[in-house]
């Protein structure tokens, strides 16, 4: 499970993004945008913007811990404690449009983190869902779409492969690689 900072670090992401978007965003341009800055954070800082995992679905990566967030708005699951921080502060309509209900905590985000959320958010806003879909379609979903297609629990987008499929250098996985040793020492 996420922890609680993990969490708000989460929704002040989601919300930031959604904040772009006054008519509503659809899911896959909001995972795809928070992918994009996930996927350009970790080439140039060796850390993701949301700590979340990303898995490789049809329509490219989708959040895991977001995307039930979102169900459990629409009421497609029964509400769980643990993602009631991020979505009280969602609203999905019936055409599952995510609005926001209140602004982000910008002290969740860093000047880097919203550096790269707004580059993503510049870029991508105007394109079309399914283009932008399939242009996420990149080396490290391709190898978890494929393993998943054998076995479903194998769809996970690691950090390193998401920084690879990013052409990061091999100071910056090697950093990456650290840091999840040291948080599983911690945890």
């Amino acid at each position: 499970m996420k922890t609680k900072n993990e969490i708000l670090k989460m929704r002040a992401a989601v919300l930031y993004v959604l904040q772009s978007f006054d008519e509503g965003v659809d899911y896959i341009k909001l995972f795809k945008i928070l992918y994009f800055a996930q996927k350009e954070h970790l080439v140039k800082y060796g850390r993701g913007v949301i700590g979340d995992t990303f898995h490789a679905l049809k329509y490219g990566p989708v959040p895991s811990f977001i995307y039930k967030s979102l169900q459990m708005n629409e009421g497609k699951f029964e509400k769980e404690s643990d993602f009631e921080p991020l979505y009280d502060t969602i609203l999905v309509d019936d055409k599952s449009l995510v609005f926001s209900k209140e602004k982000p905590d910008m002290d969740e985000l860093s000047a880097s983190d919203v550096e790269c959320l707004d580059k993503s958010i510049k870029k991508y806003r105007d394109m079309n869902s399914y283009r932008l879909s399939a242009r996420s379609h990149d080396i490290a979903w391709k190898e978890a779409y494929t393993r998943a297609l054998d076995d479903p629990e194998k769809d996970c987008m690691t950090q390193i492969d998401i920084a690879r499929a990013g052409h990061a250098k091999q100071g910056v996985i090697e950093y990456i690689k650290e840091n999840i040793q040291i948080d599983k020492l911690l945890n």
